[in-house]
């Protein structure tokens, strides 16, 4: 049976951890005393979130003990989107240079359709990047991405590249790969950025988005709070597959106004 899902609060955070965890066995040549290597479980990312009570309308302490109940233990599960693995700073100085996305219009009655004769519009902020071919380097999958701003450095080692199978399509989720290497584009605003593995498939592209992926609460803070200062509440958590489980329900905005 399906396990619940809960989505992350909106809570502010004061340091972060996106990481990945490879068990590995060792074994030893009764001949030569060489040793071997190999992974005994399959990869699993790790995070940790150290959430600052007072950031973001000072509900983060109230929201970790909300969640903490909904977790029920370790019965429940929270998905979780990485943060930047290099330099914060810098990611958010170049989001809008490498990273865009669609988004729909509201009114308080619910949505609203734009239509230009009888098609659909779709609305889209930021850079709308494509990819243009996929190749290889140094034995690894590259990508090659046009629309850049010329010469400037697009894509550092560790961060993430979002591939989409549509680039007119506002529902789809993408695919998340890691970057290998320093890519910067050139003149024209193309860059070449070499990947950790091959994107199923090849056109638009996010550059230094978000990963995403579901885990357990492995370690769960309890709130102590100081007399006239901030405090911090850490988690950790590790990776979950829906056939860990028997597959997810997803419970994303738990948190949202009556």
């Amino acid at each position: 049976m399906p396990v619940n899902v809960y989505g992350w609060p909106p809570v502010g955070a004061v340091s972060t951890m996106w990481t990945f965890d490879q068990p590995s066995s060792q074994s030893v040549s009764g001949l030569t005393g060489s040793a071997r290597y190999s992974l005994i479980k399959p990869e699993r990312r790790q995070a940790k979130v150290v959430v600052a009570a007072l950031a973001r309308e000072r509900n983060g302490a109230g929201y970790s003990e909300v969640l903490k109940r909904l977790l029920k233990g370790q019965s429940n599960l929270v998905r979780l989107y990485s943060s930047p693995i290099n330099w914060h700073l810098d990611a958010l100085a170049e989001r809008e240079l490498r990273q865009g996305a669609f988004f729909t219009w509201e009114t308080n009655e619910g949505p609203l359709s734009w239509v230009t004769g009888v098609n659909p519009v779709a609305w889209f902020a930021g850079a709308f990047l494509d990819t243009v071919t996929i190749g290889t380097s140094l034995g690894f999958p590259t990508i090659t991405v046009s629309g850049l701003p010329p010469s400037k450095m697009i894509a550092r080692p560790g961060e993430f590249v979002t591939v989409f199978a549509d680039a007119s399509d506002a529902l789809e989720t993408g695919v998340s790969i890691m970057v290998m290497s320093p890519a910067q584009s050139n003149a024209s605003g193309v860059a070449v950025i070499r990947l950790y593995s091959t994107p199923p498939y090849a056109d638009r592209v996010s550059i230094g988005a978000a990963e995403t992926a579901v885990f357990r609460a492995v370690s769960v803070p309890s709130s102590e709070q100081p007399f006239g200062a901030n405090w911090t509440l850490p988690w950790e958590f590790s990776e979950v597959f829906a056939s860990d489980v028997g597959g997810f329900t997803e419970i994303p905005n738990w948190w949202a106004e009556t």
